[in-house]
């Protein structure tokens, strides 16, 4: 390209027209636009203001990953730099120093190579702050243009970056956790859709937060919520790719962009590494507490909506998550099944829903099965609507029904059970059921009235029939919910709270309410032979319930391994798929009532022996500790009776721990250690046993 030689009037006009572009910039941003805004602005005006100019980006500088343009402007090329330590862009953010590059280099890089027949050289400027490299680039199709009005000109941009990033930087960051707020998330977002669209990329968008967080903070105090939100932060971000980020929006609401996935697989990576950080507990006062968390996504360009819509359909998907827990880790945003009051077509759909309510409802039952005698002593009843001979799942309704209308489908299931019953005793069949309730609809004069009316029209004992609440973020907290509970154990019903564990706080006020059950949230049951140390969770469990006096009831069985293990943990209680799914009441007849069930694992399952010994371990320590002499240790050590025997070739390191055990044992027994000591030493070694046991099983699942 022609190298014009300009007089100084000419170059003084150049250098007039840069320095408007960054008044122009400076003064078309709102204040509180940030750092994207002003660069995108710049970007821009350099062009409008310069016909010599042809080409003005930058881009942020990640491990691992090639630089691409942010807000690529003028002509589209779209490169994607891979790291190259002789590449121009990657000499200038390594010395940290501006460089003007000519195409004509015969060491010009491929991918600026498509560029010469409309540039001559460009222009690249670092700048960044905190860690975060930065690189401005700028083309001109002049030769010698960068060096006549003078590389300072365009330094002076990247320091004015530098500067606003640095004054913006208290305001667009959370002061408790580090983490970028809503203010810095607004302008990432609009970068990544441009960029997702420049790359033909997809992008995600997860909205999460924790599990009854208030109820949290309201026991436990602010600091420790505190804490829990600082723990939380930094798992979620342990394992994340180096353009994934996180941000905290207030509270205990959190937003992840997850950037540059190129297929639906590279999505499920980064969830299940953020399930597997934080499927652990959280150390609170000294103290383990394990929290959930739910998850609502939206991926674009599945979903086309604008930046304000997208994180709308997240936090839809959010609320769906909340109040519908299923196996999925998260729940993924479908205008067809999750409900937006704002949208027509949706509405529609909710007034069919309420149309099948009148005559469509059908009941179905699961069996709970007493462990002890293989019996079905209660069911559940779970509601269905029949739409076309289809009976429709709750997952694929209950989103679209209003409070008023779940409460009717309560009541309707509640009357078609007890008619159930009715038709059970008259056979010489009982059997106890349960029916679940929302929790605030308890707290309703008419609600308590009709479950009275239910009760005395189809002759059943109150005591037959169970509520099962669902517990709800504030329901412990009304002073109104601990009397009408009240009336309904005056009435004789019983009272079970259902899906412990996602309000795991209310533990702690469990004695201070009427309940004779709590069921346990499938989350700690589910892909227990896969994660065998959740057994310790579910003991400690039970341990609370004996202590409350409360019936524990699992749910969440899948398979007969599992089965026999909360069996072998001492569980009188459970429910799930591994013994039946919800069935019609002829099923149940024919299946259930009257009929004991076998379901036994193999004798040599492993995550069976880990419980027996889990069960062992902490027995014999409580005797230990209280009348060592009334153990018999040939007995206690017996092969026949030892869990562990049968592992020991399976496991070879069973072999010695199992002796050192024994000789720990004996050593109590027979006063020769001290019991602190001794007990120390007891516990090393029970805790070593059942690691290698969980490591083995968890390394062959």
């Amino acid at each position: 390209m022609p190298n014009p030689i300009k007089n100084a009037a000419a170059i003084e006009r150049d250098r007039s027209a840069l320095f408007s572009a960054m008044l122009q910039a400076l003064s078309a941003v709102p204040a509180d636009a940030g750092a994207y805004g002003f660069l995108n602005a710049l970007c821009q005006s350099i062009l409008d203001n310069n016909s010599t100019l042809k080409w003005a980006w930058y881009a942020f500088q990640a491990p691992g990953k090639p630089l691409r343009p942010y807000h690529e402007l003028g002509i589209q090329h779209h490169p994607d730099i891979l790291e190259n330590p002789q590449d121009p862009c990657y000499q200038v953010l390594s010395s940290n120093t501006a460089m003007t590059y000519s195409l004509d280099n015969p060491d010009c890089p491929k991918w600026l190579l498509p560029l010469r027949k409309q540039l001559s050289e460009i222009i690249l400027v670092p700048f960044g702050i905190e860690g975060q490299k930065a690189l401005g680039v700028v083309g001109s199709s002049e030769s010698g243009y960068f060096e006549q009005v003078g590389t300072a000109f365009f330094s002076a941009f990247a320091y004015m970056g530098d500067m606003i990033m640095s004054l913006q930087q208290h305001a667009r960051r959370d002061p408790l956790t580090g983490l970028y707020n809503r203010m810095e998330l607004d302008d990432r977002l609009e970068q990544a859709l441009h960029t997702a669209d420049q790359h033909q990329r997809l992008l995600a968008v997860a909205m999460l937060d924790l599990d009854n967080f208030k109820e949290i903070n309201e026991k436990l105090g602010r600091l420790a919520g505190d804490q829990i939100l600082v723990e939380f932060s930094q798992l979620i971000q342990k394992d994340l790719r180096s353009h994934d980020t996180l941000f905290r929006m207030g509270g205990d609401e959190f937003v992840l962009l997850i950037e540059d996935l190129e297929r639906w697989a590279d999505l499920e990576v980064v969830m299940e590494r953020i399930r597997m950080n934080l499927d652990r507990a959280f150390t609170v006062n000294q103290s383990e507490l394990r929290i959930q968390a739910s998850i609502g996504v939206t991926v674009y360009p599945l979903d086309d909506g604008k930046a304000r819509d997208i994180i709308h359909h997240a936090d839809l998907a959010l609320h769906q998550a909340k109040r519908h827990k299923t196996a999925q880790f998260y729940t993924l945003y479908d205008p067809s099944s999750i409900y937006d009051p704002n949208t027509p077509q949706l509405i529609a759909r909710q007034q069919h829903f309420q149309a099948l309510l009148a005559e469509h409802v059908v009941t179905l039952y699961q069996p709970i099965i007493h462990t002890p005698s293989g019996r079905t002593h209660e069911l559940e009843a779970l509601a269905r609507l029949e739409e076309n001979g289809i009976l429709l799942e709750t997952g694929e309704f209950l989103p679209w029904l209003t409070a008023e209308d779940r409460r009717k489908l309560s009541c309707a299931v509640l009357e078609q059970a007890a008619r159930q019953w009715r038709l059970w005793q008259d056979a010489g069949q009982s059997v106890s059921i349960a029916v679940n309730f929302e929790p605030q609809d308890l707290l309703l004069e008419e609600v308590i009235q009709f479950i009275e009316s239910t009760l005395l029209c189809f002759q059943m004992p109150a005591g037959q029939l169970i509520i099962e609440v669902l517990e709800g973020d504030e329901f412990l907290d009304y002073a109104s919910a601990k009397a009408q509970l009240g009336r309904l154990k005056e009435l004789g019903v019983r009272i079970a709270l259902d899906d412990l564990g996602t309000a795991y706080a209310s533990l702690l006020r469990l004695k201070d309410y009427p309940f004779d059950a709590v069921k346990l949230d499938q989350a700690f049951s589910r892909h227990l032979e896969k994660r065998p140390r959740d057994l310790h969770f579910l003991a400690s469990m039970l341990e609370m319930a004996n202590g409350l006096g409360v019936e524990l009831i699992v749910e969440g069985i899948e398979n007969a391994e599992v089965f026999s293990a909360v069996t072998a943990l001492g569980i009188r209680q459970v429910q799930g798929y591994a013994i039946s799914r919800p069935i019609s009441a002829g099923e149940i007849s024919q299946r259930f009532l009257g009929q004991q069930i076998s379901m036994q694992s193999s004798s040599s399952s492993l995550l069976v022996s880990f419980a027996r010994f889990l069960v062992l371990a902490k027995g014999l320590r409580a005797v230990l500790q209280s009348m060592p002499q009334s153990i018999n240790v040939q007995l206690t050590c017996d092969n026949l009776s030892c869990p562990l025997y049968p592992l020991m070739n399976i496991i070879p390191s069973l072999r010695e721990q199992r002796a050192q055990l024994q000789q720990v044992i004996a050593d109590i027994v027979g006063n020769h250690l001290s019991s602190e000591y001794s007990m120390e030493i007891y516990d090393h070694l029970t805790a070593n046993i059942l690691n290698a046991m969980a490591a083995h099983i968890t390394a062959q699942s």
